[in-house]
């Protein structure tokens, strides 16, 4: 893969949602850089590319002005570019819909402090 996107083509990541719920993406996230991404590559392999590929880069996929904007905010010190691209786990908050989310607890820090978020039942059967 690595060979590839070096060539220009582009990289995905992706997970399938096994328990724990959000942490495998970045597992996956880790494998693309140890098979020869550099961390920049893996992570717009986990944005950008993945946009591109699935045709809806017109309203996810990077930080622009009329796109949907839910993302991930790192504690200081976490340099995903520079640093150990294992840290993407160190999520301190998430921001989705609008809303900021503590992303140890779940609970709300923004706009309605406290709320906690109910998380989906993954397969209940």
């Amino acid at each position: 893969v690595a060979k590839m996107v070096k060539k220009g083509l582009r990289a995905n990541v992706g997970a399938h949602g096994e328990p724990p719920i959000g942490l495998m993406y970045h597992t996956e996230l880790a494998f693309t850089a140890a098979g020869g991404l550099s961390n920049y590559e893996a992570l717009r392999a986990a944005t950008k590319d993945a946009a591109l590929t699935l045709g809806i880069d017109q309203s996810v996929g990077s930080l622009k002005p009329g796109l949907l904007a839910d993302l991930v905010i790192y504690p200081p010190g976490v340099d995903l570019i520079n640093g150990n691209i294992v840290e993407s786990r160190k999520v301190k908050y998430v921001m989705r819909g609008g809303r900021l989310w503590d992303a140890e607890t779940m609970i709300e820090e923004w706009p309605v402090k406290g709320r906690r978020r109910l998380m989906p039942i993954i397969n209940a059967d």
